[in-house]
């Protein structure tokens, strides 16, 4: 997969530092994939879903949120956003 928008992630971490090893992690993992599909994706993070065309990860042990429009035929994964857990939690309500 190609990672489009890596400078949200990178500004997102300058201000959450306890966040950089585990998106690092996430684009480590996104970088190396070849998903065909939603399936094959949760088999690599088995807590993302699927919500209104955007996949939702959980990263760094449920403490952020990642949201991404994956296209699985261009083996793209595009970032929407980056937000902590609480923030997501706010945006949901």
């Amino acid at each position: 997969m190609t990672v489009v928008g890596e400078h949200k992630i990178s500004r997102f971490a300058k201000k959450h530092a306890a966040s950089r090893r585990p998106l690092a992690r996430f684009i480590e993992l996104a970088q190396a994939a070849e998903w065909k599909h939603f399936t094959e994706l949760k088999e690599t993070f088995a807590a993302a879903d699927y919500v209104s065309g955007i996949v939702i990860f959980d990263i760094g042990g449920n403490k952020y949120r990642f949201a991404a429009t994956v296209n699985y035929e261009l083996q793209t994964l595009l970032v929407e956003e980056v937000l902590t857990h609480e923030q997501y939690n706010e945006r949901e309500m």
